[in-house]
């Protein structure tokens, strides 16, 4: 009898080692944490993309609106910000900071500020010195300047991760006349 006992004691660990039934099972097991950080890194890649462009379409559209006035005035000026909240939508508006200025290039090539307004933000200090890119610094021309940056937080509804600053900007001749006048 103690034999009969011991064969199928050798034979139940020799099936057990054999049996492959839950194997998908564990292989599951070990991929599922790897795979839900791909589809959530994915996923917050795409989000945080989509954020960049809205920042990027916003800034562009508050200088195209800015610059077909001849003459604006600090509550248009302020509306035209504030439509760049709407623009940033669905992105919380509130996360995001607005400038647009006017900038002067001199017969010397010094470019300086004329004019700016802010939300969220601090406005430029008129008259001082900006450096513009090359290109763009013709002498003795005005340029509308607009700033969005938006402080991205991934996966916020988790309380994982720090902001990421998005920040575009965009430079704009005028188009109706030589300059923007703030009045």
């Amino acid at each position: 009898m103690g034999v009969s006992i011991l064969n199928w004691h050798r034979s139940g660990i020799d099936g057990l080692a054999m049996d492959a039934s839950g194997v998908a099972l564990v292989e599951f097991a070990i991929c599922l944490p790897f795979l839900m950080l791909l589809y959530l890194g994915s996923y917050q890649l795409q989000d945080a993309i989509a954020c960049n462009r809205k920042v990027s379409t916003t800034a562009r559209a508050i200088a195209d609106l800015t610059s077909q006035y001849a003459t604006l005035s600090p509550g248009e000026a302020d509306t035209i910000l504030t439509a760049g909240g709407q623009i940033m939508t669905p992105f919380a508006a509130a996360n995001a900071s607005y400038r647009v200025t006017q900038l002067y290039t001199d017969t010397h090539g010094v470019t300086t500020v004329q004019w700016s307004r802010a939300k969220n933000a601090v406005a430029r200090v008129t008259g001082t010195v900006v450096t513009v890119p090359g290109t763009m610094a013709v002498n003795n021309n005005y340029l509308i300047y607009s700033e969005v940056s938006y402080n991205y937080t991934p996966i916020a509804k988790y309380g994982i991760g720090g902001a990421i600053v998005l920040a575009d900007s965009t430079y704009m001749s005028p188009r109706v006349s030589t300059l923007v006048r703030l009045q």
